[in-house]
């Protein structure tokens, strides 16, 4: 088979990979951080990035896309029928299938939460994808047409506590499993094979509310966070191995959880906040794996649902004043020390990814995106207005071969920022 073949042929099984593709929610481990970038633009035309390409037709939601091979996915909304959906474009935005899922959440901003999670196959055209829907259902599909292959309606099955928003989590994989956080009277944690859907196993409920995290992978352990509490789940069996109160731990009164951020993790220790001045705390995890210790809070480092990077032991992202704006911060990693805390203009609090040396915020008052300088002061070198989709600008941007993505509402759009 001759090179033009073999890529043709590449791209019709839709399943292989390339280095520095993105294949879950932020990239690895949802850090937010793309390391593999390299050559990208360190400043933007002062008259901002012109989009290759726009695709309409998402719908409502707030997912970002991953990238694998020569495929994007996204998930979105089917509006007449209240139901959710996965898309697949090709990399000049052309729609290559779309499949229909499961229920819309609709008591509370409807639209689509969950961003799709990338499993390789042993052979090409064998990989999948799993997407979790607003109301608590999980579906694994093929990759290479979007047939749904089996789902599972975690939420009914496990009696979740829903908190207002439904269920907002991307499906975290390892060894052959994917993991659903169910926040039910029957299980905490549930894991199914990725295989079939069978269960594998299901954490004790730890009797609480849904929150809205990612959980991430502390050595072997699931960090999974609620409404109120911190858990560690070991990924070979489910045992519970810990529990803290972080409603408690982080010293402030406020109201209750409504955690959205993915934990920040170096090692064995990981960075925890909720939003709604709850501030934020580091743990590190004890070497036998059956609890955690508290090695620093931050009260003012609360980032709403818009999460943290860490770069060179620094974090960065931006806290919550109200539900309509905040501070942009950077804080020690070892002290937990505030470097700056500073507001961007007039404009809001928002999402932060890191690639390249530069940080890419995207702020949601008005929809400004802006490339900083890490360090020491708040430095915007470049930015620019998101002209394009509608409603909130919550989704998190996704760089990947030089390429920065943005979602805002029903479009998506792609921007090369390759130094030229």
């Amino acid at each position: 088979m001759n090179k033009i073949l073999l890529a043709a042929a590449l791209v019709i099984a839709g399943s292989s990979l390339f280095a520095g593709d993105v294949l879950r929610f932020r990239g690895e481990n949802s850090q937010g951080s793309f390391t593999e970038e390299k050559g990208l633009m360190k400043s933007w035309p002062q008259e901002g990035l012109t989009p290759k390409w726009i695709y309409t037709g998402l719908g409502e939601g707030w997912s970002s896309p991953i990238k694998v091979g020569n495929r994007l996915y996204i998930t979105g909304s089917d509006m007449s029928a209240k139901k959710e959906k996965v898309v697949c474009l090709d990399l000049d935005g052309k729609p290559i299938w779309q499949t229909v899922t499961g229920t819309r959440w609709e008591r509370a901003y409807p639209g689509v939460r969950s961003t799709p999670t990338y499993v390789p196959g042993e052979k090409d055209g064998e990989g999948r994808l799993l997407v979790t829907t607003g109301s608590g259902e999980l579906f694994c599909l093929n990759a290479a047409d979007g047939k749904i292959l089996w789902s599972k309606a975690v939420s009914s099955d496990y009696n979740s506590n829903f908190m207002s928003w439904g269920m907002a989590e991307s499906p975290v994989v390892k060894d052959g499993l994917v993991f659903v956080t169910a926040s039910g009277s029957k299980a905490l944690v549930v894991a199914l094979k990725i295989s079939d859907g069978s269960v594998a196993w299901t954490a004790n409920s730890n009797n609480d509310k849904l929150g809205y995290v990612t959980p991430v992978i502390v050595r072997d352990q699931l960090i999974v966070m609620t409404d109120g509490k911190v858990n560690g789940i070991s990924i070979k069996d489910g045992t519970m191995m810990w529990e803290d109160d972080y409603r408690a731990t982080s010293d402030i009164t406020a109201r209750n959880g409504n955690n959205a951020n993915t934990p920040v993790v170096k090692g064995n220790r990981f960075f925890v906040t909720g939003g709604y001045n709850r501030g934020g705390v580091l743990y590190e995890l004890n070497e036998d794996g059956k609890g955690v210790k508290v090695i620093w809070k931050n009260k003012e480092f609360d980032p709403h649902h818009d999460c943290a990077v860490l770069v060179d032991g620094k974090l960065y992202g931006s806290n919550m004043a109200n539900n309509n704006g905040g501070n942009w911060m950077c804080v020690d990693w070892e002290t937990g020390k505030t470097g700056y805390e500073t507001p961007w203009d007039k404009l809001g609090k928002g999402t932060v990814v890191y690639a390249d040396g530069m940080l890419y915020i995207y702020e949601e008052k008005r929809g400004t995106l802006g490339l900083l300088k890490p360090g020491d002061k708040f430095e915007v070198v470049s930015s620019f207005p998101v002209s394009f989709g509608n409603k909130e600008h919550w989704a998190h941007p996704m760089i990947c071969d030089g390429v920065l993505y943005v979602r805002h509402g029903d479009a998506l759009a792609a921007f090369d920022i390759k130094a030229k």
